[in-house]
């Protein structure tokens, strides 16, 4: 979806030991444009991606079957050059569809990027279908949209971030208001009924397991870590990857 180091640094390993059936890719992102784009230099995953690029091009390549287990996707993206020639809003934004939950997934997307995009009135028309918005640039200030959500009403937001690094951390309160929030069962019910969580990262919340029905109910279970105990471990020097969480399967349901 980004072709950032981040986003593509399994690439490498991934495309040596897997056998991939189908591979996309931003259609106006040739293999030229990326190195143009990587001034500073390009890292293992990125090169990998600069030479698959090479060799099949840009855009869509492989057997992208209509049914793949009843889920359905659809991508969206802008065009390098003629809208932005910096990776983050070059990248793919996907909406992946089974039954009746979408989740869209914004990549490294940034503000400037999802304005562009509003501007296609399929992409607009979609919006308001969304059940779990993975939002964009790992939750930082920077992909924030006020306009996105006047049309997206998401249950859930996730992150995927890591430890205390960027502005990630300071964006739940402002994302958590735009989201309706899913049943959290792991807490006692109040006098307005069941608390509800509405916005939910990897750096708290571990591995987010999503499991969706085809009539629309969905669980969440995340697999936390011992995050307190963790981070001084790491701050020590004495954890290294892959760190070992706990497993915790505690559901948060959503109904329709």
């Amino acid at each position: 979806m980004n072709l950032d180091e981040d986003h593509v640094e399994d690439l490498d390993d991934l495309w040596k030991s897997t056998s991939i059936k189908a591979l996309g890719s931003n259609p106006t992102v040739s293999a030229e444009a990326l190195k143009a784009m990587k001034t500073s230099g390009m890292r293992r995953g990125v090169t990998r991606a600069h030479n698959i690029l090479s060799a099949l091009g840009p855009g869509f390549h492989g057997e992208w079957l209509d049914g793949l287990g009843g889920v359905q996707w659809q991508a969206f993206w802008n065009k390098y050059e003629c809208d932005f020639t910096d990776t983050n809003n070059l990248s793919l934004v996907v909406f992946v569809k089974y039954g009746a939950f979408t989740a869209l997934f914004g990549g490294d997307l940034e503000t400037a990027g999802w304005n562009k995009l509003l501007m296609i009135p399929a992409f607009r028309a979609r919006l308001p279908e969304v059940s779990l918005f993975m939002a964009s640039h790992h939750g930082r200030e920077s992909g924030k949209c006020e306009e996105l959500f006047t049309l997206c009403a998401p249950q859930l937001i996730v992150f995927s971030d890591g430890q205390k690094e960027y502005e990630s951390q300071e964006t739940t309160g402002w994302y958590s208001r735009r989201a309706k929030g899913i049943p959290d069962w792991t807490q006692p019910a109040g006098l307005l009924g069941q608390p509800r969580r509405r916005v939910m990262t990897t750096r708290s919340d571990g591995t987010i397991r999503i499991d969706v029905a085809v009539n629309g109910n969905w669980n969440v279970t995340p697999n936390s870590r011992t995050a307190p105990f963790h981070n001084v471990l790491q701050a020590l020097g004495l954890l290294h990857p892959p760190y070992p969480w706990s497993r915790s399967p505690y559901p948060w349901s959503q109904l329709g």
